[in-house]
């Protein structure tokens, strides 16, 4: 499936670089992702006693006005296939390739409490450095966080917070070393 889900996503990188239109490609595409992310969408989209018909009714009537012809195409092909599991994946893996195309990369701040506009800057200073991208920041706050927080970006994850620092606190001292 990751292959598929790949293949899916450089097929439409590469008909939105044929037509120049990454900004308003990536705009659609992320209004598409997160209007099917939802899981009441997602259980429509995957039932399998639902036709097709009903689920290509749905694209047109929430997307028809806003989506290029090849998002469009890409949706009903995903249906046409028994793919629809697979639409959010693709979206999510073309959105990345976009935005890394334009130099741009998503990341998420999860913290115990809101963050204010000067650490959020500092945050996104930071990994601008680290990454030598844009940085587009999303903030979460998480009650679960005991306090400071963990970024998530590119796969990896940054984690400064209590909890993270107690449970290495604890591993060092059963190793017998702390420092």
């Amino acid at each position: 499936m990751a292959k598929l889900k790949e293949r899916y996503a450089n097929a439409l990188f590469e008909l939105s670089e044929k037509s120049g239109r990454f900004e308003r490609d990536l705009e659609q595409a992320i209004l598409v992702r997160d209007v099917l992310r939802a899981e009441d969408v997602q259980s429509f989209l995957v039932h399998p006693h639902i036709p097709n018909s009903a689920k290509h009714q749905l694209f047109h009537r929430a997307f028809s006005e806003d989506l290029s012809k090849y998002l469009m195409g890409f949706l009903y092909l995903a249906v046409r296939k028994n793919r629809e599991s697979l639409i959010v994946p693709v979206l999510t893996e073309y959105i990345q390739k976009i935005n890394k195309y334009l130099g741009r990369i998503e990341a998420k701040v999860v913290s115990a409490k809101g963050l204010t506009e000067k650490q959020i800057q500092s945050i996104k200073t930071a990994l601008s450095r680290k990454t030598g991208m844009q940085i587009d920041l999303k903030t979460k706050i998480d009650s679960d966080v005991i306090g400071g927080f963990y970024i998530l970006i590119d796969g990896y994850i940054y984690d400064g917070t209590v909890r993270s620092e107690l449970n290495n606190i604890r591993e060092r001292l059963k190793r017998g070393s702390y420092e």
